[in-house]
């Protein structure tokens, strides 16, 4: 057994160790607090254009209704669940030459290509809702919405708040003459993305930067550059909400300390579970299907480590007082 003044060395050498953690955590959180205060004064994360881009002609000339034209329109949940919907404009030429109010207009999604190991085998479909004519007004059309769904994109969930999504489709409307397939030849398909105000959308100009693997067989120019109506899409976590998250992993820090400090156990394990489900649900929500994310394992760290603390200086404590009832003295 060490002499006790090793011990008490050992345990003044422990202490300021974790005062000096305590003093580096308190001062992170303010630095934190600052730099996130003074990115979101305005009241979203950034600039507003930040969670905006797109791809294609833009739709604000005057003269678009007299033209055909194709508008998707992405937006998404704080989860990473990617919605697409839209409105497609013909004019009465095509509608006439095309017979459209004989043949419904349909619209497929082609993906881009995501790995040079394999193409993209399956298209998605998305409805169009039924043709509104407008041919008695001077545009002389006919429009009609998309209807909205979930859509498809590349991209691992569960490295919240880490996650990179790739989005990539080139727009094709078609109708069903019979067995045979007539694509329609439109020359303005315009992209918007309008993203939730946690994640920045950046355009891929080509697939080498879209794909984004290490190949060397593969070379710069063996593909072309995206064209007119295709488009690609990184998408990821502004930096401003990761050190958000990064904030409230270290508040939850903050009773598991207190544990250190007290002599007796008391609520902090409690309030570290009440910490720990309020910030899961305020970051990802509620639990659903037991899908885990990767920051899941941080939450039951925190929980682990202090119910350890918590129980370690229990065990300690009731050990102290059957020692002193055995020596007949209070503890």
């Amino acid at each position: 057994m060490g002499h006790p003044w090793k011990r008490v060395a050992a345990v003044s050498v422990a202490k300021k160790i974790l005062g000096l953690f305590s003093l580096l955590l308190i001062l992170t959180l303010w630095v934190g607090y600052f730099y996130v205060y003074q990115d979101a004064r305005s009241g979203r994360l950034g600039d507003t254009l930040d969670s905006y881009g797109w791809c294609g002609p833009a739709m604000d000339s005057p003269h678009s209704f007299k033209r055909d034209y194709l508008l998707l329109r992405v937006t998404n949940s704080t989860q990473g669940e990617f919605k697409v919907s839209g409105e497609v404009n013909v004019s009465e030429r095509t509608y006439n030459r095309y017979e459209l109010g004989r043949y419904p207009l349909k619209l497929r999604l082609e993906p881009l290509q995501s790995t040079y190991s394999m193409p993209p085998l399956f298209f998605e479909e998305v409805k169009v809702k039924p043709l509104n004519r407008n041919f008695s007004s001077p545009h002389k059309n006919a429009y009609a919405d998309l209807e909205s769904r979930s859509i498809r994109v590349i991209g691992e969930s569960s490295r919240f708040p880490f996650e990179v999504y790739r989005y990539g489709y080139k727009p094709v409307l078609y109708i069903l003459k019979g067995n045979e397939q007539v694509d329609l030849p439109f020359k303005r398909i315009t992209t918007q993305m309008n993203l939730s105000n946690t994640f920045t959308p950046t355009r891929m100009y080509n697939p080498a930067d879209y794909i984004a693997e290490q190949n060397s067989l593969v070379q710069p120019g063996d593909y072309p550059a995206y064209g007119a109506s295709e488009c690609a899409f990184s998408i990821e976590r502004k930096g401003s909400f990761k050190i958000i998250v990064l904030l409230l992993l270290l508040v939850l820090c903050l009773p598991l300390l207190m544990v250190l400090y007290r002599d007796e156990p008391t609520i902090d394990f409690l309030a570290t579970l009440l910490g720990v489900a309020a910030v899961r649900v305020f970051l990802v929500g509620p639990l659903q299907d037991y899908q885990l994310y990767g920051i899941d394992f941080v939450f039951g760290a925190v929980i682990i480590l202090a119910g350890t603390f918590s129980l370690l200086k229990a065990m300690r404590i009731d050990a102290r007082r059957e020692a002193a009832a055995r020596r007949g003295t209070t503890w």
